[in-house]
């Protein structure tokens, strides 16, 4: 069984998404979905498939604007696994290819944190990309724990460390990075604004005013984020 954890809230249209991008998977074992909602309106759920169950779990205080309640819900949901587990980060307003979770499915047994690295950021708001070399770490995004990583997350998330990623690649041992395009980190949805870097300044960002770029990288999927939104400044 894969178990996955997805730290949620206020974002009814990237959660959408991520649950298109969940039913599409090729990966046909069981999976166990927890699902973290802080938002004052809970998201709605109208996911089903064979040999999934959804656990949603609603801590409080809901998150309001300006807080940072990433640590917080992320161990909200690890409370609920052991380290027989292999639990993959699921982020809401990302994007999956179909075959992301027969990947991780593959490479489980190969170490306790497994990820892909060298990240690639869209900014659907400004039509803009970034390509970023980390070869020595995964996004969160893009990461699965088990055994004695789930403790480290942990660990780092009661520490309320920013960067949570850096710093639980920077301190597990046990390790596999893997090249891959599975995994598109997206910026710039509509609802509760995201944390992390291509968010807010985007030193670096080149632009993709016609969406060529996204469209190379996700196929048919680039019109999920190109036609929808119509967003002004």
């Amino acid at each position: 069984m894969l178990t996955l954890l997805t730290a949620t809230g206020d974002r009814p249209l990237a959660w959408q998404l991520c649950q298109r991008h969940m039913q599409r998977q090729t990966f046909d074992g069981l999976v166990r979905w927890i699902i973290v909602d802080d938002g004052a309106c809970a998201q709605p759920i109208d996911f089903e498939r064979p040999n999934w169950t959804l656990t949603v779990v609603r801590p409080t205080p809901f998150w309001s604007r300006g807080q940072n309640t990433q640590a917080r819900n992320l161990l909200a949901g690890l409370a609920l696994v052991s380290d027989t587990d292999t639990v993959t980060i699921i982020e809401d307003d990302d994007w999956y290819g179909e075959n992301w979770l027969r990947t991780i499915d593959s490479l489980r047994d190969t170490a306790e944190l497994i990820g892909e690295k060298r990240a690639f950021y869209y900014n659907v708001r400004q039509s803009s990309y970034l390509s970023i070399n980390n070869a020595a770490h995964a996004s969160l995004c893009a990461t699965a724990v088990s055994g004695q990583a789930i403790k480290t997350l942990q660990e780092i998330c009661k520490a309320h460390t920013k960067f949570i990623d850096l710093e639980l690649w920077r301190r597990h041992p046990s390790r596999k990075l893997f090249e891959g395009s599975q995994v598109i980190g997206i910026k710039g949805l509509p609802g509760r604004e995201g944390i992390g870097i291509g968010h807010h300044a985007k030193h670096g960002f080149r632009p993709d005013v016609a969406g060529e770029v996204l469209r190379q990288k996700v196929g048919d999927d680039a019109d999920l984020y190109l036609n929808f939104f119509s967003y002004q400044e």
